[in-house]
């Protein structure tokens, strides 16, 4: 978790230098044609505390200043407590997984917000700051993991024998005792799906110096609840409340709502 939180400070920091340096080319003449009826559609990528992340936002004006969302997120979910491994019979070649887990876990959200401009953009090479909230519906996936569990020794072929396994605790005591992880694909038709609910809020930093495109960083925090714990990890301290953090980079375009453009 702590080195998860480090990695998202550490781009959150250069995140907010880069828009600082952006930030002194303020003052160009803007002489692009402006759309002042805006409608927005955008895509991101984020990094989470716990994850990773891809959305959909959809953007409808509801005055000069303010705007209702509508987002759609698949986002993976990741226990504090995993640590990648590789098989020590593999030499670096095998498939990395993290010792203990029973099942891959994802989150795809469905909901709506409320944005509003905080500082607007007045020149060519500026930034808008604005602020968002809003909230929602999720529901977890959760996929088997499978292992190649070693069940023994070859002595005609010199090879350790294996067959497909969940994570056995009982038997799977080391990384000794795994050979390999299966592909990922293997047990998707036993996912099941938890339902939940989500919050969250940041700030939007939109630095795009064409007035039709944008281009924007956003940072923030995130609360999600799920009807029952997750099990990610074959121990007693699964979660069913997360709390994370998140650095995203959003793109996409300004729609004119009196055209539909």
């Amino acid at each position: 978790m702590r080195s998860m939180l480090n990695k998202v400070f550490s781009l959150s920091f250069l995140v907010f230098f880069a828009i600082s340096i952006n930030g002194y080319s303020q003052g160009e003449i803007d002489k692009q044609d402006k759309v002042f009826f805006r409608n927005e559609r955008s895509w991101s990528g984020s990094l989470n505390s716990n994850g990773w992340g891809v959305n959909y936002r959809y953007a409808k004006r509801l005055s000069a200043f303010s705007s209702i969302v509508f987002d759609v997120d698949l986002a993976s979910i990741r226990h504090p407590k995993e640590v990648k491994s590789q098989s020590p019979y593999k030499g670096g070649w095998g498939r990395s997984y993290v010792f203990g887990k029973t099942n891959e876990a994802f989150s795809l959200r469905a909901g709506t917000g409320y944005q509003k401009e905080l500082f607007s953009k007045f020149d060519q090479g500026g930034i808008s700051v604005r602020f968002f909230a809003g909230g929602g519906l999720s529901l977890a996936l959760l996929k088997p993991v499978y292992y190649q569990k070693v069940t023994g020794y070859n002595s005609t072929t010199m090879e350790l024998t294996y067959e497909a396994s969940l994570f056995d605790p009982d038997y799977m005591q080391s990384a000794y005792d795994i050979l390999d992880r299966e592909s990922f694909f293997m047990g998707i038709n036993e996912s099941k799906f938890i339902p939940g609910v989500f919050a969250r809020s940041g700030l939007c930093f939109e630095y795009s110096s064409e007035d039709r495109l944008i281009h924007a960083l956003e940072g923030g925090l995130q609360l999600e609840g799920f009807l029952k714990k997750l099990p990610i990890l074959a121990i007693d301290d699964n979660r069913q409340l997360f709390l994370t953090l998140f650095v995203t980079y959003r793109f996409g375009k300004v729609i004119d709502a009196k055209g539909q453009k």
